[in-house]
């Protein structure tokens, strides 16, 4: 592994990009911090019917790009369960998708798991905002298939009772589903075909939460993620306890590595993963709590440090250009900036914060991107305190940024 001081990150001034925030809600909110912040639950959101947080409250989870009908898929976080919404960048309206005809009352988050498959169909599965008092009230993530040309919804299966579904990726080429619940952590493989579902392991320990915000497939058709172990007798798992795992279903058994991802400086011991993404050479890439970007290799499973693209935390939203590119944000708290990656020259750049200068508004935190096939970069703001997130589009004069 190298250190952040061995890789220069070189850092460019945003003028050249065209920043435009979209807004799907427009409400703003008071009193977070001292009022609601470690003080609500879910009831306290959720069941209030003319709440401004339940109806108005929204966070931009995942995203999916749609060349053939120049649409953005969005998933969102909402109490009302309004969750699923369609970004028309012809008209550059929203229209909901009306998930609440077929979720639950706790279907109230679409984190990252929007996936096409082979036949073009959308996935996806709800995520958990509750809390565990409400574990047997709520029947289970749902796993949601959506048909884009009919704009037919339905939920194919819940396939864990009272658990839900934090993340999935689709492995179009052997038609498999993977996903990871929360809570507690299983990670579980679904076959699109015969929709068998098998649980393939753990991957928290109860002390922290141990996987990523997603996961990933590398180009042998190898899942990645994050795990978190616990030491019998001790109070504390230790500074090495997150790391990472990997499945193949030729091998039929999760892999626990006994390595993780590099903390800020050198520290020892390895750092809590964010956000992690198949890259444009087939490559893992992974950002850290603190901000680090990262490479898993995925013939030898090793980890190179490739730098810190921001001089924020967190690192969650990547996605691959039609330039060959990584994309990716990192910064937290209205400091969310916009970095390049070139896999072919190892070579980092910094492109500047994410603002919007008719607004005057700056991007909170970003937590998932995609690009379409013009060059143009949407990404998803989520867990603003103060306001509406919104959809967030990046482009340049040049097409790519």
């Amino acid at each position: 592994m190298s250190s952040t001081s061995d890789l220069s990150v070189q850092s460019l001034s945003n003028n050249l990009l065209h920043v435009r925030a979209h807004r799907l809600k427009d409400a703003r909110f008071n009193g977070f911090y001292d009022k609601i912040e470690h003080r609500w639950d879910y009831d306290d959101f959720a069941l209030e019917e003319n709440s401004s947080w339940r109806r108005n409250w929204i966070s931009f989870d995942c995203l999916l790009a749609d060349d053939v009908r120049n649409i953005v898929w969005c998933g969102l976080s909402n109490f009302a369960g309004d969750i699923f919404f369609a970004f028309d960048r012809n008209t550059e309206r929203f229209e909901s998708l009306n998930f609440p005809a077929v979720g639950d009352r706790y279907d109230a988050k679409l984190h990252r798991s929007l996936e096409y498959d082979a036949d073009g169909n959308i996935w996806a599965a709800t995520a958990l905002l509750h809390d565990v008092d409400r574990f047997l009230d709520a029947p289970g993530g749902a796993i949601v298939r959506f048909d884009p040309n009919s704009r037919d919804i339905e939920i194919v299966m819940r396939p864990l009772d009272h658990v839900y579904i934090q993340s999935i990726v689709v492995d179009k080429e052997r038609g498999l589903l993977y996903g990871q619940t929360f809570s507690p952590e299983y990670v579980f493989v679904l076959d699109l075909q015969t929709l068998k579902v098998k649980i393939l392991g753990l991957i928290g320990s109860g002390f922290a939460m141990g996987q990523s915000q997603s996961l990933a497939i590398d180009r042998r058709g190898t899942v990645w993620g994050t795990w978190s172990m616990i030491r019998a007798w001790l109070n504390s798992p230790g500074h090495d306890q997150f790391r990472l795992w990997n499945y193949h279903p030729d091998r039929g058994r999760i892999e626990f590595l006994n390595h993780g991802l590099p903390k800020l400086a050198g520290r020892n011991g390895y750092a809590h993963g964010d956000g992690i993404h198949a890259g444009p050479d087939g490559a893992v890439y992974m950002g850290t709590a603190e901000g680090l970007l990262c490479r898993i290799d995925p013939d030898d499973h090793s980890v190179r440090l490739i730098g810190k693209p921001g001089p924020n935390l967190r690192l969650a939203a990547m996605a691959n250009g039609p330039d060959k590119m990584l994309y990716g944000s990192a910064g937290r708290d209205g400091a969310a900036n916009l970095f390049r990656y070139d896999p072919a020259n190892d070579r980092l750049e910094d492109l500047g914060f994410i603002y919007d200068p008719e607004l005057n508004e700056r991007a909170f935190q970003l937590h998932d991107m995609t690009i379409t096939a013009d060059g143009t970069i949407y990404a998803g703001e989520n867990d603003v305190p103060h306001r509406c997130g919104y959809l967030w589009e990046i482009s340049s004069s040049n097409g790519m940024v």
